[in-house]
């Protein structure tokens, strides 16, 4: 009965972070509160702190789970590309329709960055090692050529170009403007993976 009841939880908790990692990117983190969550997942609010001491607590889970989301299809995109269209395969997989439609879903630096950097250290440093990750993604896909330091700041120019391309094209109403934004984040992107090595 004890192991059932662990995995039970365990089931749980993972349902609330995963709904809270696709409300949070939605809506917002501050938009969100603990008892409509738990009322989405068919929890009651006091049954909260069985499994989190904290919203804070929550609050780094939930984005730790949105940003191993992201990397998941962006790995997914680069390992189904030839390894010679894997940097294109990224950036348009980041670029494309469902980052644009889907922000639920969509990357989890593009719809939070601005709302974790005033979370506490803990949600911040657990999302940082979650781009970290997308970054060196990118980074071990760039052509050949440069020392380790260069390739990095490389990769993370890159991946800046990509989530603000996408804020931006969020923003937009008029589809040509959309488009707009989009085709001009995807060439800029795409300049600056292919620049020659200093």
């Amino acid at each position: 009965m004890a192991r059932y009841d662990e995995a039970h939880k365990a089931e749980a908790q993972r349902l609330i972070v995963r709904h809270a990692a696709e409300r949070f990117r939605r809506d917002g983190i501050a938009a969100v509160g603990v008892r409509q969550l738990m009322a989405d997942v068919g929890m009651t609010h006091g049954g909260f702190y069985t499994h989190f001491a904290s919203r804070d607590d929550l609050v780094a889970a939930a984005i730790e789970r949105a940003a191993q989301s992201t990397l998941g299809y962006l790995e997914e995109a680069v390992a189904a590309a030839a390894p010679s269209g894997a940097l294109d395969a990224f950036i348009a997989t980041y670029l494309g329709e469902r980052h644009l439609t889907e922000m639920a879903r969509g990357c989890a630096a593009s719809a939070l960055a601005p709302e974790v950097a005033r979370q506490d250290e803990a949600a911040r440093s657990r999302f940082k090692q979650q781009n970290d990750r997308i970054i060196a993604l990118l980074e071990r896909n760039l052509p050949e050529g440069g020392d380790k330091d260069a390739r990095s700041a490389r990769a993370t120019a890159i991946f800046a170009c990509l989530m603000g391309t996408l804020q931006l094209a969020r923003i937009a109403s008029a589809p040509q403007d959309v488009e707009q934004i989009l085709a001009g984040g995807r060439a800029a992107a795409t300049s600056l993976a292919h620049q020659a090595w200093r």
